[in-house]
């Protein structure tokens, strides 16, 4: 199984709870890359998928 459908696998499965905090953890991981003026001229983004994905590949 490739990544993208691991992650697509694991977020059909996360209850309500699991997704909410999610999205606390992206809100928290875009706010400290939007208050570095090094990484800000790159308009990155997190998503869910990024948080899941960096997780499973560390399991």
């Amino acid at each position: 199984m490739d990544k993208q459908n691991e992650t697509r696998r694991v977020m059909i499965t996360l209850s309500d709870q699991a997704i909410a905090k999610l999205d606390q953890l992206v809100a928290e991981k875009q706010r400290k890359l939007n208050q570095n003026p090094e990484l800000t001229k790159y308009n990155l983004r997190v998503n869910k998928s990024n948080i899941l994905e960096a997780w499973l590949s560390h399991q």
